[in-house]
Parts: C-alpha cells; structure tokens; sequence
C-alpha cells in the first residue's frame, strides 16, 4: 500500500504514546470492527496494546486504521481515497528522535487561552528528545469532513481528557 493521502505533520513530546493510545481507542468507538495494521481489534484489547518502534529502523513506523476487512482490501485497490460511505483508511506515521530539538521561535501558537497564546508566541522551544509525526488522512482535513475528525480526534487525543484507562486520561 502506498502512502498518497493528505499528510498534516507534528513534532511532539514524550505525550504522544498516551495521547497514541487515546487516539486508537477513540478510533475504535467509531468503527466497532477496527482494523489495526491489517488485524481486527476491540476496544479491550488496544487498552493492551503498545505503539510498536523499531529503533534500528532508519525509517518511520506506521500504523494503519480501516473500518474492516472490505476497507483493507479498498485500500489495497485505491490506496487513501474516500469508499461510498464518505470514509476512508489513514495511518499515523512517526519516529522517535532521542536527541534535543531547538527551535529558535515558535509561531503560530494555539491554545485555548488567548493570554496563554501570548505567553508562548515568539519564544523558543527545547525538547531534549521528540517524535515526528504524520497523520495521513484521504482527503485535507480543511475540505473533507471526514479526515477534519480524524484530525480533531488526534489533536483531542493530546488533552488528556478522553479515556481514564489511558495514563493522564479522564472521561469528558
């Protein structure tokens, strides 16, 4: 399969592995019959799972989410496209980076406080280890209204607040 979606990137903290997990778990409260990486899950046992990483590999990991079976072998054919129902597969690519990161100025700063904004907007940014990551959605997120919640999942996945068998989770 190839990779031909549309790709919204982030740098990330340490966060992403739980925020990971809450993001799975809330892909499979939308698709009942979630196919992780080509294999069927439940919501029980994702609360087992672990984001697989390789660090050997020179190359990002991946992990795939379709509906079902139907949807895995769509993809095969179609590869990131929308099927009749409006949905499609998308995957979350990443790596883990062990060394600092230093932005000299970070802009375009969004937080829900607007005086927090404020206090971030023009500063620097050091993390002392990180991860790259892309979500690969079918459609852009700005025109496509599935992939916009598939965007709003994984960014609502980073607050914490959307599963309590996640580390720093609570129920909503």
């Amino acid at each position: 399969m190839d990779i031909t979606g549309h790709s919204s990137d982030f740098i990330t903290d340490q966060s992403f592995l739980a925020a990971m997990k809450r993001f799975t778990l809330r892909q499979a409260q939308r698709w009942p019959g979630l196919f992780l990486d080509g294999e069927r899950v439940t919501a029980e046992s994702i609360r087992d799972w672990e984001l697989p990483e390789n660090p050997e590999d020179d190359y990002s990991n991946i992990v795939t989410f379709s509906e079902s079976q139907n949807m895995e072998d769509f993809w095969e054919d179609r590869g990131y496209a929308l099927n009749d129902h409006g949905e499609g597969p998308f995957s979350v690519l990443y790596k883990h980076y062990p060394g600092a990161l230093h932005a000299h100025q970070v802009t375009g700063v969004q937080i829900a406080d607007p005086e927090d904004s404020a206090a971030v907007e023009g500063t620097s940014l050091l993390l002392s280890e990180y991860f790259a990551v892309s979500l690969v959605t079918p459609e852009d997120p700005k025109t496509d209204p599935f992939s916009g919640n598939i965007l709003r999942d994984f960014l609502d996945a980073f607050s914490r607040s959307t599963d309590p068998g996640v580390p720093g989770g609570t129920m909503n």
